[in-house]
């Protein structure tokens, strides 16, 4: 791990900062929102600290650029990309990678849990200090997409690390779509499609499910297959219709009868207009995102 780029994410504080100028607005702000001032700043240290303690101690010759100089980037130059944020920025830094290893490092332990996240600045310089011999590689699945307009122009996304969602644009009307899958098509009217692939198996999913963790049934980062579930379908719909909730091995072709969006891993930079007569399809990437974890990690979890 001789190059290392260290991609860090702007605190809530900082990005405030930039959209209220005016200090005292801003603390007026905080007051309304439950007198969380406070906590925001609070978190602003931790992670501030963090990013002092890679830069001291862990990778001192490593080279740090906010997320916003990604494209500045080539990431072919770095042996090792380390996402210091939390989930949501760990997706955004891995949409820029083409075969560089990543690492999620969390920078606020205290306020954010990261499940996509193995390490802390200190227990990353643990594995640093041990030649890394405690790390481990995985490979997790990627589910890539390619939407094809009513004027034939054609969009491929960025590649998904958790999960699609595909709805109408305006949360307050239905969601309307074709399913094609394995020669089964079905109409249907839902609150939306959730595309997942194993790292966010226990994420949102489970969440509409209404499943507790030890019953959903999750699955490991690198399968052969992703999941869909169709959202809040009528109880008649869900027992008559099959593609409510399955997986898929091969590709899922959905056909849009809304004007809608295709939101790639939560992410308001990643989503895709979806506009009546638009065909999506998905299908996992031949290419997937290799990652480093800890031994010690997986020992604690099991």
């Amino acid at each position: 791990m001789n190059q290392v780029l260290i991609v860090i994410k702007k605190t809530k504080y900082e990005l405030d900062e930039e959209i209220y100028p005016d200090r005292d607005f801003y603390e007026r702000i905080t007051k309304i929102q439950n007198n969380s001032f406070d906590k925001i700043y609070q978190s602003h240290l931790r992670q501030l600290k963090s990013r002092e303690y890679l830069q001291k101690y862990v990778f001192p010759k490593g080279k740090y650029i906010f997320r916003e100089e990604l494209d500045t980037i080539s990431m072919d130059d770095f042996d090792l990309v380390v996402s210091l944020g939390g989930d949501n920025h760990f997706t955004y830094v891995a949409h820029h990678l083409n075969g560089t290893a990543i690492l999620g490092c969390n920078s606020d332990s205290m306020t954010s849990k990261g499940a996509l996240l193995d390490f802390t600045p200190e227990t990353l310089k643990e594995l640093v200090d041990q030649n890394w011999e405690n790390h481990t590689e995985e490979y997790w699945s990627l589910i890539q997409a390619k939407i094809t307009y009513p004027d034939n122009s054609i969009v491929s996304t960025v590649k998904c690390v958790n999960e699609i969602s595909i709805r109408n644009a305006s949360p307050d009307l239905t969601s309307r779509y074709i399913l094609n899958h394995n020669g089964v098509i079905e109409e249907q009217k839902s609150s939306g499609l959730l595309l997942y692939t194993g790292a966010g198996s226990t994420g949102w999913y489970t969440s509409c499910t209404g499943l507790s963790l030890q019953e959903s049934p999750v699955f490991p980062k690198d399968a052969d297959y992703f999941g869909v579930f169709s959202r809040e379908l009528s109880l008649r719909a869900r027992a008559n219709f099959k593609l409510t909730d399955f997986r898929v091995d091969g590709t899922l072709k959905v056909i849009s009868e809304m004007n809608g969006g295709i939101s790639i891993d939560s992410l308001p930079e990643r989503i895709y207009p979806f506009p009546p007569g638009s065909i999506a399809e998905f299908t996992l990437s031949p290419k997937n995102l290799k990652v480093i974890t800890s031994k010690i990690t997986k020992k604690e979890e099991l």
